[in-house]
């Protein structure tokens, strides 16, 4: 008789998988057999089905983000799990073009910051909370106006001398030229990426870097309101002292002899006359020592098992340093995804911004009607002169047209309104557990109108100002997308693969009109139709652009230890010929997590994670651009220009010319990167720490040779592929937290070492008779591309002995006094030093404005429900300016500093070393003392406290009395404190020629409440 053993009959288990804290689904949770490679995974909703053995079978759950459970499936067919969050690794899912990564997998360089960072920060520009957080991201912010002070953003360096520089921004994958109007408490996360890897999913755009922004979705099972606002003050952060008016007349005695007597002096000091002899403090008048800035918001977001949705509603005031000028920003928001059958889900997001910029504005007839011009007459206008007359008539300044303070007290004004609406619809179809299909539409536009007019202005009986002018300017850019794409992901024992293809197809208009007429009869009627028709001007433009692109992704992964991904992306752009409209660009990582290895993970227990990381790729740049830095649409095209009107039979007639020629094979900027990286973590993620080396060279560079071509062409000469430049460098990072009982503290830094350098110029190469190779100005081979080019100062001439030994300089700056500049004989005709100074031969590179390191420090602490953030950020190796009014002492008989004042060059003291030359009146010509030099080119380096706040989150059993979640107060102080070699009175991000506005710190209280 045979004996047949039992038969194992097998049990299927299905269920859900959801989250702890909101109770949705949550896809691609591995559903492993413990001990087997057998598994599967949870669909869009959670749901999972899988056969296993026996009852005795433990099942694991694991994903990204959630403590892992391991669940014994006993007599259960149906078994339902909920995952916790994992507070150790809820940073860990980086979000990557199309998609998301578990950051223990991600090979690409890629830098994200969480909304914990963002949403608490004081700071009315997003990109301003950015800064010193993200390694090899760069951001100098020049102005501190509102509505306009977020900051240059450079990644990894300035990539091109011919294109824009400026990195692809996303929100929620659809393109936008600024994310710096989004409200800071809608953002769950900014992504930076920064490699070939990670950017080449967006090809052609991409060269410069690629910024993604991911908003809030709903999340609670149950309706949660929150809210978050502030209120507080700003203050400049530096301000030029001005000498007073006695100080001023002597010190031009000491430039002009004999300008003043003393009797007028005596007047300027016991302020006697004020009519005429006056101690005018313009800065006081003008800018204010503070100011407000407020902002709120408040969301609602509710959630059950097939729709989600986030409300959202900002406001943002900030008012600014002169009279008149304020910035108001209104945002909506409405985030909702639905779930509309097992394997089907829908989000959509939709939002609208609307601001409003107030701005004082200069009367009639001045060379400039702008507020920043406006601000920089603060510091050129010397306190001799009267603000207003004992008979209330206005002062009338250096040219009979007022002063600063009349400028900004008239009926004169600006106001910009913006209107941004934006909205894309993302569909998803899981067809299979392992294959989803996805659309998404979106669509954009962004609508400005611009109003400046400027009144007739009474300074007294004899001057008015005018005639008035009105000029209204409207813009409108609107942007469609439709982009389509499968995403396949499988688990086959130790084997992982994910694949990503799609298609986009995107399309912008962008349209402006202006118009303008004088003599309006009223200063309270501003409207076109009640100017002088015979004055009108009209102007129009319209611009237009398309892309096409199919882009493409695969990963590997062997036994969560061995990483490999390449990506492609092909992209045609309107902006180039036919033959060369389209062009690939590819790249490829590989990774090795080392700290996996039996090798290393037995022998050195304290190893949470090691892993190496290298790639490859070329990314593109299609932002071209004219001469004048705008935007070119058309680059290859013999584009007829309007404009160039001529008579014909007694009547003007309207006529268009071709100005310049163009090369019809213009093509993509390229950029080739690699990057080689570790990431670390040890002691139970006590310490985490990384480095990234990374080579990055732009090849094809737009670069104009009209330095090379002679002026009787009768044309200027568009711009060839044929330059080159490099940026290279590190990155290092390094995190330490620790928490002991109720005590929980971290301490983290990030430092990013660059070097930029132009490698070719092409058909730009001329060699300068310094053996220089460039264009003679502002771009040579060897050098960084944004550089100061000029002498090499040696101190101060002391006598005129000093003079008679110096090298002769009477070629660059004739009849030398003593005080004056004495300037380097570096080379001459046979490259050394002939005894003369020269521009041929003695001009050489001073610095850059480009920084050679990046940093930040961030500490935190936390105990007993108070919480301390405190963040610093510098740069190093970094070159500044001032010229013109903000550093030159009688600019156009302008004012004189404190700082030009008390280190000054006097022949009763007679230092080499003065911080400021003899004194001596300068003209927009300038004097010998104004040449391009190493005198005047400043240590930019700078540590500032960026930001501090203290917190307090009020305890649970109050809260709850008032039927209130949570409730947390802070005190916030964004550019708390700066330390600085740059002149007294400036904030090292300025460089100007006196037109600026200052950055603002602001100190501020805020308040969150969840209900």
């Amino acid at each position: 008789m045979a004996f047949h053993p039992p038969q194992t009959v097998a049990i299927t288990i299905s269920g859900r998988v959801t989250d702890q804290e909101t109770g949705q689904g949550i896809p691609g949770v591995n559903v492993l057999v413990k001990g087997t490679a057998q598994g599967a995974s949870t669909n869009v909703d959670g749901n999972y089905q899988i056969n296993v053995p026996n009852a005795s079978t433990t099942l694991v759950f694991s994903f990204v983000g959630y403590v892992t459970q391991e669940i014994v499936v006993g007599s259960q067919t149906t078994l339902n799990v909920t995952l916790a969050s994992d507070s150790k690794s809820l940073g860990e899912v980086v979000v990557v073009g199309y998609g998301t990564q578990s950051k223990a997998k991600l090979i690409g360089s890629v830098a994200q910051i969480e909304s914990d960072k963002i949403n608490n920060r004081a700071v009315p520009q997003l990109s301003q909370s950015l800064t010193g957080q993200l390694p090899g991201v760069s951001i100098i912010q020049r102005s501190g106006q509102p509505g306009s002070s977020g900051g240059t953003i450079q990644i990894r360096g300035v990539g091109s001398f011919g294109a824009a520089t400026n990195p692809l921004i996303l929100v929620d994958g659809i393109p936008t030229n600024s994310f710096n109007d989004i409200d800071p408490n809608d953002v769950e996360s900014v992504s930076v990426l920064k490699d070939a890897s990670s950017a080449a999913i967006y090809g052609a755009r991409a060269a410069n870097g690629v910024i993604l922004v991911t908003t809030k979705l709903g999340k609670s099972k149950k309706p949660r309101i929150s809210y978050n606002g502030y209120v507080g003050v700003q203050r400049m952060t530096a301000t030029p002292e001005i000498v007073n008016s006695a100080e001023y007349a002597q010190l031009m005695n000491e430039a002009v002899p004999g300008t003043y007597t003393d009797a007028q002096i005596q007047k300027f000091r016991d302020g006697s006359d004020p009519d005429n002899y006056p101690n005018s403090d313009f800065i006081g008048a003008v800018l204010k020592k503070q100011t407000l800035q407020t902002g709120h918001n408040i969301s609602i977001s509710n959630g059950g098992d097939n729709t989600q949705y986030l409300l959202s509603a900002g406001y943002l005031r900030q008012n600014g340093i002169v009279a008149k000028n304020d910035y108001t920003r209104y945002n909506l928001r409405l985030n909702l995804t639905n779930t509309l059958t097992q394997r089907l889900k829908l989000t959509t997001r939709l939002s609208a911004i609307q601001s409003v910029d107030h701005q004082p504005a200069a009367p009639p007839t001045l060379d400039f009607n702008d507020m920043v011009t406006a601000i920089g007459q603060v510091v050129r206008s010397a306190p001799v002169y009267p603000i207003r007359l004992s008979n209330g008539d206005w002062g009338t300044g250096l040219v009979n047209k007022g002063t600063p303070v009349s400028y900004l007290d008239n009926e004169s004004s600006y106001t910009g309104k913006s209107t941004d609406l934006l909205g894309n619809m993302r569909l998803d179809w899981q067809v299979i557990d392992d294959l989803t299909l996805s659309v998404l539409g979106g669509y954009t536009q962004t609508t400005g109108r611009g109003t400046r007019f400027l009144a007739t202005q009474r300074l007294n009986s004899a001057i008015t100002l005018g005639p008035s002018s009105l000029n209204e300017s409207t813009n409108t850019t609107t942007y469609r997308t439709l982009q389509a794409f499968a995403d396949y992901r499988k688990t086959v024992g130790k084997h992982e693969i994910s694949a990503l293809a799609g298609y986009s197809f995107e399309t912008s208009l962008i349209e402006s009109l202006g118009l303008s007429r004088s003599n309006l009869p009223t200063n309270n009627i501003t409207v076109i139709n009640a100017g002088d028709a015979s004055t009108q001007t009209t102007s129009g433009t319209a611009d237009e652009w398309a892309l096409e692109s199919y882009f493409g992704r695969l990963q590997y992964n062997y036994d969560n230890k061995y990483l490999a991904e390449g990506t492609l992306r092909y992209d045609g752009s309107s902006r180039f010929p036919t033959d060369r409209k389209y062009a690939a660009f590819p790249s490829v990582a590989v990774g090795w997590r080392l700290g996996q290895e039996a090798f290393i993970k037995d022998r050195f227990t304290f190893i949470d994670e090691l892993k190496l990381k290298a790639s490859y790729g070329t990314l593109g740049n299609q932002n071209l651009l004219n001469t004048n830095g705008s935007a070119n649409y058309y680059p290859y095209q013999n584009v007829l220009n309007t404009g160039y009107n001529y008579p014909f039979g007694g009547v003007i007639t309207t006529g268009v010319a071709r100005t310049t020629i163009t090369d019809t094979t213009l093509h993509w900027e390229s950029t080739r990167t690699k990057d080689i990286g570790l990431e670390a973590s040890f002691f139970k993620r006590l310490i985490s720490v990384s480095a990234s080396y990374f080579h990055k060279k732009t090849y094809d560079i737009l670069v104009s040779p009209s330095a090379s071509v002679a002026k009787v062409l009768g044309f200027n000469v568009g711009q060839k592929n044929s330059g080159s430049l490099l940026n290279e460098g590190w990155e290092f990072t390094l995190q330490h937290q620790h928490k002991r009982g109720g005590f929980s503290y971290s301490i983290g830094g990030n430092l990013t070492y660059l070097k930029n350098t132009v490698l070719d110029l092409g058909v730009g190469n001329v060699t300068q008779p310094n053996g220089l190779v460039g264009n003679g100005s502002t771009l040579f081979i060897g050098y960084p591309s944004s550089l100061y080019y000029g002498y090499v100062a040696d101190g101060l001439f002391v006598n005129q002995d000093d003079i008679n030994t110096w090298a002769n300089q009477t070629a660059i700056a004739p009849n030398p006094k003593p005080g004056d500049i004495r300037y380097k004989d570096i080379s001459g005709p046979n490259g050394v030093p002939d005894g003369k100074v020269d521009a041929n031969y003695d001009r050489t590179y001073l610095g850059s404005t480009i920084p050679k390191l990046n940093y930040g420090i961030n500490l935190t602490a936390g105990f007993r429900g108070f919480d301390l953030s405190v963040l610093f950020q510098g740069v190093g190796g970094v070159g500044g300016s001032l010229s013109g009014y903000a550093g030159y002492a009688f600019y156009n008989t302008g004012n004189v500093q404190r700082w030009q004042a008390d280190g000054r060059w006097t022949a009763a003291n007679p230092d080499r070393n003065a911080l400021y030359p003899r004194l001596e009146l300068i003209t927009n010509s300038g004097t010998n003392n104004t040449l391009t030099s190493s005198f005047w080119t400043l240590n930019g380096s700078y540590l500032r406290l960026k930001n501090v706040q203290l917190g307090y989150n009020v305890p649970k059993t109050l809260t709850q009395k008032l039927n209130l979640q949570s409730v947390r107060v802070y005190a916030n102080a964004e550019n708390l404190h700066l330390w600085s070699s740059y002149r007294k009175g400036w904030d090292p991000e300025i460089n100007t020629g006196g037109a600026y506005y200052p950055i603002l710190a602001n100190y501020t209280f805020g308040l969150n409440l969840t209900f």
